[in-house]
């Protein structure tokens, strides 16, 4: 396996990255990481990435090494990225990432934080694999709002869009991230609008960076931007985000009796096999992207089309849990 396909491409505007870069992937190529160890490098830039925070203590329990072969791996790691890491502050049982962390050794192909690498689907001779489009990440532009979210400041961007392909300048107070399908989205406070929206991270069309309100907003007067007159703060709290709703997964009741039964089974309907509907809790806004990715009705016309046209086009059904009101209904 060539490791030196999960090297993130150099950025040319950051001299910095392009050397450290440069230099894992020539060490790499000479061999001078063991299989194991370039795992455990991995995940080291994996927790300080998603976690914010390393331990010797996590490397120990994940890998079974001993303490000083993990003190040992966060050297090296140091040694790689020299800028990645904030220096040792008393009382802080941890090590953290710099304010300006981006990640060197993990690639664009690898951003979930449920892996440390990819494997690549085996060759068998009597079995093959259907490809799957896949969305663009920018690793880079992830990283920099993961900073901006722990440590709460407002960015500035260019971000595309359907109705703005080109890009255009946005004001953003990121707040959460998350993984829908194949695409990462950042949950932010939109300063242009003065609502909280999500927005593609993979259509940043230039690298976040921070903005503060400016100390005195006197000259301003009346006419003063929202973002000054709030100093950065976001006015409103994102009731929905933080709203929990429960759905309940069931086939849908306009298939045969024998077809409800097959789609329970297919679609593992049956919660622990005690005939009770599978139940699921999302936050609120990421109920439509579950009703589209999973192709379960997620507007009235196709619930109408599930109910009155092809039934076995749309084999499940979601509701809020407890009742019948279709999940589509909930004003995600």
């Amino acid at each position: 396996m060539q490791y030196s396909q999960y090297i993130k491409p150099a950025i040319a505007s950051d001299k910095q990255a392009v050397s450290v870069t440069d230099l894992a992937s020539k060490r790499l190529e000479a061999g001078a990481y063991s299989h194991p160890q370039w795992l455990r490098l991995c995940y080291i830039e994996r927790q300080l990435l998603w976690e914010r925070r390393l331990t010797t203590t996590m490397l120990m329990e994940t890998f079974g090494i001993s303490r000083p072969q993990a003190q040992k791996d966060i050297k090296l790691y140091q040694q790689i990225a020299p800028k990645a890491v904030k220096q040792y502050q008393l009382g802080i049982p941890y090590h953290q990432p710099s304010e300006s962390f981006e990640p060197v050794l993990l690639s664009e192909a690898d951003l979930q934080w449920q892996t440390i690498e990819e494997y690549a689907p085996p060759v068998a001779a009597h079995a093959t694999e259907m490809p799957m489009l896949t969305r663009r990440h920018n690793l880079c532009v992830l990283a920099r709002l993961l900073s901006a979210i722990e440590h709460q400041r407002s960015i500035e961007a260019v971000v595309a869009s359907m109705n703005s392909p080109k890009g255009r300048g946005r004001r953003l107070t990121p707040t959460a991230i998350a993984f829908v399908n194949n695409r990462y989205h950042v949950r932010a406070f939109c300063w242009d609008s003065l609502a909280y929206r999500d927005f593609l991270i993979g259509r940043f069309k230039s690298t976040p960076k921070v903005v503060k309100p400016s100390k005195s907003t006197k000259d301003w007067g009346e006419s003063a931007p929202a973002f000054e007159r709030c100093r950065g703060i976001p006015p409103e709290f994102d009731v929905e985000w933080e709203q929990i709703v429960e759905l309940e997964l069931r086939p849908n009741p306009h298939l045969s009796e024998d077809q409800q039964a097959l789609i329970v089974t297919d679609y593992e309907l049956d919660e622990d096999g005690a005939g009770k509907p599978k139940r699921i809790r999302l936050r609120k806004p990421l109920i439509g992207y579950f009703l589209v990715d999973n192709r379960i009705p997620a507007s009235e016309a196709e619930y109408n089309m599930a109910v009155e046209g092809n039934a076995k086009a749309w084999p499940v059904f979601a509701f809020e849990a407890g009742s019948n009101r279709p999940a589509h209904e909930l004003g995600f």
